[in-house]
C-alpha cells in the first residue's frame, strides 16, 4: 500500500534543502522505505547538488520532479530564489519513465511512447500523474498520446514546469539527470486509491477582443485575423512588436476558448485559458503549449481579483462534496503564479493557499506537494483536459468499501 510523507526548506544549501526535506517528510518513519521522492524546486538550487543529496537520503528511491517560480508544501509557499518541497512516497505500486526531447511537434507520438512504457512495467496502473517541459510542447497532445496507450478513463494530473517568470528554460529532473525539454509519467495502481480533481480560473472576458487564427503550424500561431500574430496581440494592449520579455505579457495575454455546456458547468468558467509561452525569433508569431487549428477563434482575458476568490470558494465547495466526508492522504497541487492578491506590485499568496489547505486538511498534517507552473494538467467533465492560469487541485484518497 503506497503511503505520502512531505516536507519542505527554505536552505540555501542545496544538498542540505533536499536532506532537510526529507527529515521533515519522515518525522514519524523511516526515510529509506521511501521508493519515490518527487521534487519541486525554484531554479536557483544547483539541481546536481540537490539530486546527489536525494540519492543520498533515499538511496532506494525513483527521483523526478521540476522547477517552478515557487513550491507550496504543507507548511504554505515559498518563493524564494532557493525554494523546495518534496512528496516522499512508500510502496512499490507505481512505475516511472521518462524522455527528454518534448516539443510542440512531437507531443503526441512521447506521449504515447512514455505511456507505453509504464504500461509495460505496470499493467495495472489506474491514474497518472504527469511533470513536463513547460515552454515548447502541446498538452493536448500529450494527453492524446498516454491515451492512445491507457483510454480517456484513467485520470491525467500534474503540471509544466517553469523558471523563476522569466520564461527562459524550465527544468524537470529524473534521476541524477536534469532535462530542459523532458516528460515524466508516473503511474500509480494503489487499488486502494483515487485521485479527485479540481479547477478554476480567475479571468474574465475583454469585450470585443476576440482573434481568429487564421495561420498556424502544431502550437505556433503564425497569423491572427490575418496579419501577423504576435504584433496583433501586442497592438491590443498598445505594445510595440518587438516586445519579447515574456515576464511583461504573461499576466495580460491570456486566450480563452469557449467550453462545451456541460464543460462551462463543471469547469465553473465559459472558457478554458492558453498561454503565450514563446516567441519566434522574427517577433511575428508565438507558441501556445497546445496544438492551434487554423480557424479557431481566442477570446483575450483578463485577471480578476473578485472572481478568483469568489471562484476558489465555489470550486472549494464541489471538492468537499466529491470528498464526501474523507480526509486526503495527500495533495497535489499546481497553480498559476498570479493567482493571490495583489498588493504592493506583487501578488501574496498565502492567503489563498490557506483557503484550500484549511477546508481539505483541517489541523491535520496531511502531507502537500504544489508547485507554480506555466501549465496544468486536469480532468473536468469525465475528461482529460490541459490548461493554464488555474488553480488545480488533486487530492487522493482512500476509496470507499465496496
Amino acid at each position: 500500500m503506497i503511503e505520502f510523507h512531505s516536507g519542505s526548506s527554505n536552505a540555501v544549501n542545496s544538498k542540505a534543502a533536499v536532506i532537510e526535506c526529507v527529515e521533515a517528510a519522515f518525522t514519524d518513519g523511516d526515510k529509506a522505505d521511501c521508493k519515490l521522492l518527487v521534487i519541486h524546486s525554484t531554479v536557483g538550487h544547483n539541481f546536481a547538488q540537490m539530486m546527489a543529496g536525494a540519492k543520498e537520503a533515499c538511496p532506494d528511491a525513483e527521483i523526478i520532479g521540476c522547477t517552478g517560480s515557487g513550491v507550496i508544501g504543507r507548511e504554505g509557499v515559498s518563493e524564494a530564489m532557493r525554494a523546495m518541497a518534496v512528496m516522499a512516497i512508500t510502496g512499490d505500486e507505481f512505475a516511472v519513465a521518462a524522455t527528454a526531447g518534448l516539443n510542440g511537434a512531437n507531443s503526441a507520438a512521447l506521449g504515447e511512447q512514455v505511456a507505453g512504457e509504464i504500461k509495460a512495467a505496470n499493467p495495472d496502473i489506474n491514474m497518472i500523474y504527469i511533470l513536463s517541459a513547460g515552454l515548447d510542447l502541446s498538452g493536448d497532445k500529450v494527453i492524446e498520446g498516454i491515451e492512445s496507450v491507457f483510454g480517456g478513463d484513467v485520470p491525467i494530473f500534474g503540471a509544466t514546469a517553469a523558471d523563476n517568470g522569466k520564461a527562459k528554460g524550465t527544468f524537470q529532473f529524473h534521476g541524477q539527470t536534469a532535462m530542459e525539454n523532458g516528460l515524466i509519467l508516473v503511474g500509480f495502481s494503489d487499488p486502494t486509491l483515487e485521485v479527485l480533481s479540481g479547477v478554476h480560473h480567475g479571468s474574465i472576458p475583454v469585450d470585443g477582443a476576440i482573434f481568429e487564427v487564421t495561420k498556424s503550424k502544431d502550437n505556433q500561431v503564425i497569423e491572427l485575423d490575418g496579419i501577423p500574430a504576435w504584433p496583433a496581440l501586442l497592438a491590443r494592449f498598445g505594445l510595440p512588436p518587438e516586445t519579447t520579455e515574456l515576464s511583461e505579457t504573461l499576466p495580460i495575454t491570456g486566450l480563452g476558448e469557449v467550453l462545451t455546456d456541460r464543460e462551462q458547468a463543471e469547469y465553473d468558467n465559459p472558457q478554458i485559458l492558453r498561454v503565450p509561452i514563446k516567441v519566434s525569433e522574427d517577433h511575428l508569431s508565438f507558441y501556445l503549449p497546445i496544438s492551434v487549428s487554423e480557424g479557431s477563434k481566442f477570446q483575450l482575458m483578463q485577471r480578476d481579483e473578485q472572481y478568483i476568490f469568489e471562484g476558489l470558494d465555489r470550486l472549494m465547495e464541489r471538492m468537499q462534496t466529491e470528498l464526501e466526508g474523507r480526509r486526503p492522504v495527500a495533495v497535489f497541487h499546481a497553480d498559476c503564479m498570479a493567482r493571490g492578491r495583489f498588493t504592493f506590485n506583487r501578488v501574496l499568496k498565502d492567503e489563498i493557499i490557506a483557503k484550500m489547505q484549511y477546508p481539505l486538511c483541517g489541523d491535520d498534517a496531511v502531507p502537500w506537494l504544489g508547485v507554480y507552473g506555466f501549465s496544468e494538467y486536469c480532468r473536468f467533465a469525465g475528461k482529460n483536459h490541459f490548461h493554464s492560469y488555474t488553480t488545480s487541485l488533486f487530492p487522493i484518497v482512500r476509496r470507499k468499501a465496496a
